[in-house]
């Protein structure tokens, strides 16, 4: 079969450039768009000059947020937690922003990316690219985590730890066929001191079939070596009690809920989950395994 122009223009590696610089683009575009909450955020981050400062970003479900920061107020309260909030619905930032406060948090609201649909990887990965360059690199953080609005902490962890002798650390992920491999930025840690700034790019990489983060496989995580890299170990876990119990992920000692900004059901095992935590936090641990 004979290849036409277009077949050549929309495929291989031209195609991948083409994406890269739409991409590249419209990210730099995004960058220049300023959150009114962003000098405030840079401010109080570098008064905090914590050693390991975690970020996520929020997504239109308010108890999460809630449920996220109270339990790493318990197991790790030597951690900043920053609140990026993505969320299109308008009813969720007024409340999440009333509970930062309340908290004690650090809470931004994000600009709106171009040409980004709501439910996709892109919103999430262009909004951590913003972050890392309108909030990480002014605020001076050189260790830093990106969790996802609807993990929880079951226990107490020494996130800076995981640091100690390698450059990144989380949750990897893979494509099933090739040898490409990244960190799902639901559960990652990056070390400034020892990456440069240039090789962290959220974005996706549709060519190779990898996700919000896969755009670092060809700038940072080829060139390292995998065979010795130490990952964050899985295991399954249970919301307890939950009607329509399913498996969950739980990296290390945090437990992933997983797609409640998507399904109804999900956000109902925030609730259960918030209850359990209520009522004995210490032993969220015990309850959780399957």
């Amino acid at each position: 079969m004979s290849t036409t122009f277009r077949d050549a223009v929309f495929a291989g590696t031209i195609q991948q450039s083409l994406f890269h610089l739409r991409y590249k683009l419209l990210d730099a575009i995004h960058q220049a768009r300023r959150s009114p909450d962003q000098a405030r955020a840079v401010a109080a981050i570098r008064a905090m000059d914590a050693p390991l400062v975690a970020f996520t970003v929020a997504f239109n479900v308010p108890p999460a947020i809630e449920l996220l920061s109270d339990a790493m107020a318990r197991f790790m309260p030597d951690v900043p937690l920053v609140v990026c909030d993505n969320s299109d619905d308008p009813t969720a930032p007024p409340r999440i922003r009333a509970f930062c406060e309340a908290a004690g948090r650090v809470y931004l609201r994000l600009p709106r990316a171009p040409l980004v649909k709501k439910f996709s990887s892109r919103s999430h990965a262009t909004a951590l690219n913003w972050v890392l360059r309108n909030i990480i690199r002014p605020a001076g953080v050189r260790r830093f985590a990106t969790l996802d609005h609807d993990l929880v902490p079951l226990g107490p962890a020494n996130l800076l730890s995981h640091l100690e002798d390698q450059p990144c650390y989380g949750y990897v992920q893979r494509h099933g066929r090739s040898r490409a491999w990244y960190l799902w930025p639901g559960y990652a840690l990056f070390d400034l001191d020892r990456i440069p700034v240039s090789k962290i790019n959220f974005g996706t990489d549709r060519l190779l079939g990898l996700d919000t983060g896969g755009r670092m496989w060809t700038t940072l995580y080829q060139h390292m070596d995998e065979a010795t890299f130490r990952a964050a170990p899985i295991r399954s876990g249970v919301v307890p009690g939950h009607e329509g119990e399913k498996v969950h992920h739980v990296f290390d000692d945090w437990f992933h809920i997983g797609q409640v900004s998507y399904r109804d059901a999900n956000q109902n095992a925030v609730g259960v989950m918030r209850a359990c935590f209520d009522a004995d936090p210490d032993r969220l641990m015990e309850k959780t395994r399957p």
